[in-house]
């Protein structure tokens, strides 16, 4: 064997894409699995995990690195949580996709793109009208051109099946998916203060065809799986027999006991479990995948099929199965250790009911491509990460790092938005088409510099926050009071001129 080869001995391994659960030795050389079973003949580096359980690396098809739900430290609820590989769920649209690879570039853990269907990708909760008007001029071309040139970085399309204005927009949806050829996930039930005459939800079910993924399949909001007897309704058990995929998705708003003991009392298991972990979300309820993954447990799933739906099926769902969920000789070497402590385990849902668990999964260390990382599960709950708070009354201190290049980029970005009046408003009175204008003007001053995009990016975050919060640059700068804005670029500028006097 090769001089880098890795041993990890002695952990009941569950391995379901190979039918492997029992305790055996994992062997990792060159960053890829050689083999599970017996290596007492191999020599290497040896980490004993007798005691623990080891699996492929955990995947989350459904969490917010990018946008307005998105961390600043994106790795807190990815390797550091035990998951080697997450997908992020609609935070960018086709006109963000590249704001989106520059920001996300370099995380450890394997970021892929669920992008949403609007331009700019989510946005808030309460911006729903957004949704029908964004959809009127779809750039085919964009996208078909940044499917050629980051090949395999979508994983499916998203799309909300919610709000007023009938199933047209998720037709519309499906046919660009179609048009992509990558599933339509589809996110059901409507939120609590949202106003609507009937759901689109049961529009999704009729619409999913065979791939196509519905998240928060347990919510308990308008448009439920089951009835008010709690019968699952037979359109949803139609879906089901023709092969759509059913999502976990727990989510701030998403998740109620009540509906998935329904549900999970007539056989309406998931296929995948994800998290849908976001900013408002990762303190309570979510906290983790695995606190999700706990949940299914609660509910009656066994440890083999949870971990089947975050490791081999969850990769199946977005064909991923040739790069993560197994390991295989050959695969690369994506796991994760973790113990099932026995022990008592409070599980709020979305709701604030509880249920109790008699045991709960802890991630204890997770490898990504061979490379070790140690779990911290509170390393997500810092405020830091999830708080986007502007620096109102001083100039950020990394701001003092910003690059000549950098600050004449900003220079000539305030002399581009010197006409254009814009005012922060309520969620719900977004004007859409504002943002879309001060992300036109943003990219136009961009490529008339050298910088990178990233760069650009970076210039503008760190003018306004301590903490980088990836945010698209149309939404970021309307987020700021136009003479703040102003103010404090003129600020920063003036203080380099001052420093290059001195």
């Amino acid at each position: 064997m090769k001089s880098d080869t890795s041993i990890l001995r002695g952990a009941h391994v569950i391995d379901p894409k190979q039918g492997i659960d029992a305790v055996a030795d994992v062997v990792v050389a060159n960053q890829r699995i050689e083999f599970v079973g017996d290596a007492s003949h191999v020599d290497g580096e040896v980490l004993d995990l007798t005691g623990h359980y080891l699996s492929p690396g955990w995947i989350d098809i459904h969490v917010h690195t990018y946008g307005t739900l998105g961390f600043s430290d994106p790795d807190a609820i990815g390797v550091y949580q035990g998951v080697t590989t997450f997908v992020d769920a609609g935070g960018a649209g086709i006109g963000v996709l590249d704001e989106f690879v520059a920001t996300m570039d370099g995380l450890h853990t394997s970021l892929y793109a669920g992008p949403f269907v609007r331009p700019l990708g989510l946005i808030a909760l309460n911006f729903l009208e957004g949704e029908i008007r964004s959809l009127g001029n779809i750039p085919l071309s964009e996208w078909v051109d940044f499917m050629k040139q980051k090949r395999g970085m979508l994983r499916y399309l998203k799309c909300n099946a919610m709000g007023n204005y009938g199933p047209g927009s998720l037709k519309i949806s499906k046919g660009l998916a179609q048009v992509l050829g990558v599933p339509l996930y589809m996110h059901i039930g409507e939120f609590q203060q949202h106003k609507v005459e009937e759901t689109l939800a049961m529009e999704a079910f009729r619409i999913a065809e065979p791939g196509d993924m519905i998240t928060h399949v347990y919510h308990g909001n308008m448009g439920k799986v089951v009835d008010d007897h709690g019968k699952v309704l037979d359109l949803v058990r139609r879906a089901q027999d023709r092969g759509v995929l059913f999502d976990v998705g727990y989510g701030g708003y998403n998740f109620a006991w009540k509906v998935a003991e329904q549900a999970f009392s007539q056989g309406l298991l998931p296929d995948t479990i994800s998290s849908d972990l976001q900013q408002f979300n990762v303190v309570t309820p979510v906290k983790s995948l695995a606190n999700v993954m706990t949940a299914m447990m609660i509910l009656g799933m066994g440890l083999y099929d949870v971990i089947s739906r975050v490791t081999d099926r969850a990769a199946r769902a977005i064909s991923l199965q040739d790069e993560a969920g197994t390991l295989a000789p050959g695969m690369p070497a994506d796991i994760t250790v973790f113990d099932l402590v026995k022990e008592p385990l409070v599980v709020t849902d979305c709701i604030l009911h509880k249920r109790t668990a008699s045991a709960y999964l802890k991630p204890l260390m997770a490898f990504k491509h061979g490379q070790r990382f140690d779990c911290d599960m509170e390393r997500a709950k810092k405020e830091s990460n999830w708080l986007v708070q502007y620096s109102d009354e001083k100039v950020p201190q990394r701001a003092k790092w910003l690059t000549a290049p950098q600050k004449q980029f900003l220079s000539d970005l305030v002399d581009a938005l010197a006409h254009v009046e814009w005012s922060i408003t309520p969620e719900e009175e977004f004007d859409y088409d504002k943002a879309l204008e001060l992300q036109r003007i943003f990219h136009l001053v961009r490529k008339r510099h050298v910088l990178t995009l990233k760069a650009c990016l970076d210039s503008l975050y760190s003018s306004f926050t301590d903490h980088q919060f990836p945010i698209q640059a149309g939404l970021f700068i309307m987020c700021q009071e136009r003479d703040f804005f102003f103010s404090r670029i003129r600020e920063i500028l003036a203080n380099q001129a001052s420093a290059e006097i001195l």
